[in-house]
């Protein structure tokens, strides 16, 4: 009886394992995924049968696109800003000097 006892744990833990590293392994893959809408993705998957590709490929390119031609540089900051903060001055000369 203790046997059985025993072996009814080891299966509950070994089960519960297995359930623990499977939800963490959806939750990885789940962890790079976009949603994205479905008649974009109806019209995605036109253009890229049509030119033998993937919907990730086309959409990876569209993000590289974006992120070049995106302004690496924030909004100038105004003086009168810069007055009301004069820590903003400090945050300028510190950008100046990298």
């Amino acid at each position: 009886m203790v046997n059985n006892y025993k072996r009814f744990i080891e299966k509950a833990k070994s089960t519960a394992s297995e359930f623990i590293s499977s939800r963490n392994e959806e939750q990885e893959e789940e962890e790079g995924t976009i949603e994205l809408n479905p008649q974009y993705y109806v019209e995605l998957k036109a253009i890229a049968d049509v030119q033998h590709m993937t919907v990730q490929a086309i959409v990876n390119g569209i993000i590289v696109q974006y992120l070049a031609s995106a302004p690496n540089e924030s909004t100038p900051i105004s003086v009168d800003q810069k007055e009301d903060n004069p820590l903003l001055y400090l945050d300028g000369i510190c950008k100046l000097e990298d």
